[in-house]
């Protein structure tokens, strides 16, 4: 069991820096220093990684509190409209990977990319893992998802003194071994287009759909959770890549790492 404890801050004046966005600030720079290293191991070019990175991030926020705000707080955002503008109040982690997928078709749009967009992709798919590990990390000391009570021994005394499942903790201990997964699977490797992004697609959404059974604060439609219906459609989705991904070396289309082809 775990004991409760206030979210750790620091205030420089007026300004109060929470653990919640410094770990989130955290995930980002360490994905980027992963996706250095192995944009320069397979030879794609790191300034366009760069731009397509802050594509995502840029359109993933805003649709991650846009989507929070209609998905799970429809009737105060109906009384509240505005609050759709206040992207620092609250986002969705569904709703960020629908911004991602926007940022990238409009990135691979505005670059004119070829086939090497899903190499790029990948790349960054890659490194996702270990910026998930630091933001649900934040969820976690944020106690942004609490669960219903548990015995389990990971379950943790909340404010009202109930032991529940702290949901953020949860989904980062499986995040964690996702990240040492996909860094094993990586490591000085190359892996056909697509791998990364459909690999994490499969292995995290069947998890993400059962662990949504515990949560106790979101917003359900028919019993089911936004996030479990997202996970459903993830999971298709990444099945969708892997057998493409497949179905490219079988063909002999894509037998080679991007870095293969270069040279």
């Amino acid at each position: 069991m775990i004991l409760y404890f206030n979210q750790p801050s620091l205030s420089l004046g007026p300004v109060s820096i929470h653990a919640f966005g410094t770990l989130i600030a955290i995930g980002i720079l360490v994905s980027l220093l992963l996706i250095r290293r192995r944009a320069q191991f397979l030879g794609l070019d790191l300034a366009l990684s760069k731009r397509m990175v802050m594509w995502i991030l840029v359109t993933g926020f805003i649709i991650a509190h846009i989507f929070d705000r209609i998905a799970y707080f429809p009737r105060e955002t109906l009384n509240d409209p505005l609050s759709l503008l206040k992207i620092w109040a609250g986002i969705s982690s569904f709703g960020g990977f629908i911004g991602a997928a926007i940022g990238a078709i409009l990135f691979i749009w505005y670059s004119k990319m070829g086939s090497e967009r899903w190499h790029y992709l990948d790349l960054i798919a890659y490194a996702f893992p270990i910026g998930w590990l630091f933001g649900r990390t934040g969820c976690f000391v944020a106690y942004d998802h609490p669960g219903i009570p548990t015995t389990f021994f990971l379950g943790q005394v909340y404010r009202d003194g109930v032991v529940r499942h702290n949901l953020g903790l949860e989904e980062a201990l499986y995040t964690l071994l996702i990240a040492v997964l996909f860094l094993v699977l990586g490591y000085k490797k190359t892996r056909p287009a697509g791998f990364f992004i459909g690999l994490f697609s499969v292995v995290y959404a069947p998890v993400r759909f059962f662990l949504d059974y515990l949560r106790i604060t979101d917003a359900r439609y028919f019993q089911h959770t936004p996030g479990q219906y997202g996970s459903i459609l993830l999971l298709i989705f990444g099945l969708c890549v892997l057998w493409h991904s497949r179905c490219k070396v079988k063909l002999g289309i894509d037998t080679k790492s991007y870095h293969s082809k270069k040279k």
